[in-house]
């Protein structure tokens, strides 16, 4: 099978990141992984990481952290922002077409991939074991308990900051999102929260307490945050980002803690998480971030406050299907000077003209932009493209050309 085959065969299947959806039972994915001789229970050391805000962040971070120790460090994210392969690397290289298509063809011979993500996840199991990793970082594709992630026997797993999202799929309340959430926690493992998850901790606890597993609560202060990065401390030790934004204080003591727990040290150096407060351009100002709920645009707003006191900026928003973008709106509002409104290329863009109505009510200056082109027509002031994850994809895909294969 070759690579143009493998694709179109991955693209035919159901994928819940382009419609609207969700898988109710993952027993024929674990048929699948049996069919393949179960890669996913022959890893040397997976951690898992879910979470509603941050998840991402924190699986570059101990990813990374990992491969400045020197260890051989697998990393499996969703959604990618340029590139399918960028979903699959081995120490920050992005998984090359020959080894998709290897991995990719073992998995469609089994005659059983349902969806698109679990024909993915399955693939980054198989290619991590060809190259001998030493440890294996995977981010929660949806909620936790039913999610194709799930079927590996971390030892150390991660819930990051919990809040409203999906909840047409994970529930209407927070203990209900977490007790999907927690659905990660396996037998004799460790799970590492934050304290702002004290809401739900209780949920957290009972679930580890009904599996044998232990919590950690990681506590930190922000010291610092401006253009040079982000510092924080915690367990007694000052720790400098060089990432934009508050947030990243929280994510960054969450892999402190991982890897401490691992026995390595936290080595900063040259950490990068794509798409997150990422400065594209210095003057006039243009940042992107993959901030999709209220709970990330109020740090967004935060940090933009902090980092850049008394500006004001455009910015570009898109929102998928089922999120609260009328918060959002409200939020960003607060250092907005124009909102402009689109949609990224995809079916679960909600229409931009629906997402105008609503900005009319709550900002004096909205306009709609008719696709991703037209955004280099109003990069002249200081502008912050937000919104989804998707959106900041496809702007970057246009902006900056994909370093990676496709």
């Amino acid at each position: 099978m070759g690579y143009h085959e493998v694709l179109s065969r991955l693209y035919r299947l159901a994928n819940y990141e382009r419609v609207k959806g969700f898988v109710k039972d993952i027993g024929r994915f674990r048929e699948m992984l049996e069919a393949l001789g179960d890669p996913h229970l022959k890893l040397s050391h997976p951690i898992l990481v879910a979470g509603t805000k941050g998840k991402g962040s924190v699986v570059h971070m101990v990813a990374q952290g990992l491969t400045n120790a020197g260890y051989r460090t697998g990393m499996n994210i969703s959604p990618h922002l340029m590139s399918l392969h960028e979903r699959i690397q081995i120490d920050g290289s992005p998984i090359g077409k020959e080894d998709l298509t290897e991995a990719l063809s073992r998995v469609f011979s089994t005659g059983k991939p349902t969806t698109f993500f679990e024909a993915i996840t399955a693939a980054a199991f198989l290619h991590f074991l060809k190259e001998g990793t030493e440890y294996e970082v995977f981010e929660v594709g949806l909620g936790g308990r039913l999610d194709a992630t799930n079927v590996v026997e971390q030892k150390v797993g991660i819930i990051t900051r919990i809040d409203y999202d999906h909840t047409s799929i994970l529930g209407h309340t927070l203990q209900e999102i977490a007790r999907e959430k927690a659905g990660i926690i396996k037998s004799g493992s460790l799970v590492i929260t934050p304290e702002s998850n004290r809401r739900i901790l209780p949920v957290i606890e009972g679930r580890a307490k009904e599996v044998g597993a232990e919590v950690v609560v990681v506590k930190h202060r922000v010291l610092y945050v401006g253009e040079e990065g982000t510092v924080f401390e915690t367990d007694g030790k000052v720790i400098r980002l060089p990432l934009l934004g508050e947030f990243q204080a929280e994510n960054g003591a969450l892999a402190y803690h991982v890897l401490k727990a691992l026995g390595v040290g936290f080595k900063t150096e040259g950490l990068f998480v794509p798409g997150r407060m990422q400065v594209l351009r210095r003057s006039p100002l243009l940042l992107v971030d993959g901030a999709h709920n209220e709970v990330a645009a109020r740090y967004l707003v935060s940090s933009l406050k902090r980092i850049f006191p008394r500006r004001r900026f455009n910015f570009v928003l898109a929102f998928s299907r089922g999120k609260d973008y009328v918060a959002f709106v409200r939020r960003v509002s607060e250092v907005a000077d124009w909102i402009f409104v689109t949609q990224y290329p995809w079916r679960r863009s909600l229409p931009a003209d629906e997402v105008y109505r609503a900005c009319l009510v709550l900002h004096p200056k909205c306009a709609t932009l008719n696709g991703i082109n037209e955004i280099q027509n109003i990069l002249h002031q200081p502008t912050v493209i937000t919104g989804s994850l998707y959106l900041v994809g496809s702007f970057l895909r246009r902006f900056l050309g994909s370093p990676f294969p496709v």
